[in-house]
């Protein structure tokens, strides 16, 4: 289910001077720190990377790299489009078994799980209906034996995962038993398991003192920002369908801020004010409609929070809160500090639960 969740980092820095060890805040309003800033192109959509409390920019550079080799790792194996990819693999197929990465078996074998929890809303067999679609692309809506067709190759999760170990650890073995025209797409979950890549890696290196990924509005903020006491990034949500406006702010550091929304990839047909979004429901056919235009969804745990923004959106802000409370209180999941911000069509933000705690 890919999509792009389009967010706003708003990091309020108020003059100030922080420590380089990072251990503490000085509030003394004489100095304010800028951070080292790389843009870049990944996952088919503008990504950046930027560094605070990083003593020179060789270092900066070497780090930047060292995030950018991971990411661009991430985006080879799970390209639908890219021809060497493990996701392209899987899907011009040609016997049943199909070799790959144990990152690419792992995201495969959680995605059962993730699917029936959202009532078979978050389906990554759902390729043919998002390929069908094509917001991109696509100026007319297609035709009902169309979607019905595309419908057909959906719910599909007929296959095995070994491991292997000895020379091929590290590799797996997918077999498929089910329909061979299923398309499969992990764009719903990519970008979130790549943040908790890069999360691991930013946590053993002590010479960055904050830091903040931005892969196409998947935000991952580690770290305390210099010159505010508590040390936290504040985050912006953009309001749907406005210039860059934002409609409502979350104060985090060490957590992941991912967006689900139907206002950036999308288009319109002459004479119907509907907004014909990318984010599918496989059981309909159609671009969802569940009363919402974005949701936000905080969380430490950067594959819970991608698949959260996705299937809450899916599912709508009341359908959703029974699964946020499933997550929260999973003792093998146990992030706690997932919280949802919910933008309705009429413009209303609630969030849920209201009381948590996610800095």
């Amino acid at each position: 289910m890919k999509r792009i969740k389009i967010i706003s980092i708003i990091i309020m820095l108020l003059l100030c001077f922080s420590c380089k060890s990072g251990s503490s805040i000085n509030d003394n309003n004489e100095e304010t720190e800028k951070p080292r800033q790389y843009a870049f192109t990944a996952f088919d959509t503008q990504c950046s990377i930027s560094f605070f409390g990083v003593e020179s920019d060789v270092k900066a550079e070497d780090y930047y790299y060292s995030m950018k080799t991971l990411i661009n790792n991430f985006d080879e194996i799970f390209s639908k489009t890219n021809i060497n990819s493990e996701i392209y693999a899987i899907n011009h197929r040609t016997s049943d078994k199909v070799t790959v990465s144990a990152e690419t078996a792992t995201l495969f074998d959680i995605a059962k799980s993730f699917y029936e929890w959202s009532y078979k809303k978050f389906d990554i067999s759902a390729g043919t209906l998002i390929n069908l679609w094509d917001v991109k692309n696509r100026k007319t809506l297609p035709t009902d034996s169309e979607i019905e067709e595309a419908k057909s190759h959906v719910g599909n999760f007929d296959y095995d995962i070994k491991m292997l170990d000895g020379d091929d650890a590290g590799k797996a073995t997918i077999t498929f038993y089910g329909d061979k025209l299923t398309q499969y797409d992990l764009g719903g979950l990519i970008k979130g398991y790549c943040n908790d890549a890069l999360k691991e890696m930013l946590n053993t290196n002590d010479d960055i003192e904050a830091c903040i990924v931005d892969l196409g509005g998947n935000i991952l903020v580690t770290g305390y920002v210099a010159g505010r006491k508590d040390g936290n990034f504040r985050v912006g949500i953009f309001k749907p369908f406005s210039e860059n406006e934002t409609i409502d702010t979350i104060e985090v550091t060490n957590k992941n801020v991912i967006t689900s929304g139907n206002y950036r990839r999308y288009f319109k047909i002459d004479g119907d004010d509907r907004v014909y979004h990318h984010i599918i429901d496989p059981i309909s056919g159609y671009p969802s409609n569940r009363g919402l235009d974005s949701v936000t969804i905080v969380s430490e745990n950067g594959l819970l929070g991608d698949y959260l923004s996705t299937t809450c959106f899916l599912l709508g802000e009341e359908e959703s809160k029974e699964l946020i409370d499933f997550v929260r209180s999973n003792e093998k999941l146990g992030d706690k500090s997932i919280q949802a911000t919910f933008v309705r069509n009429d413009g209303i933000v609630t969030k849920y639960p209201k009381n948590v705690n996610v800095k």
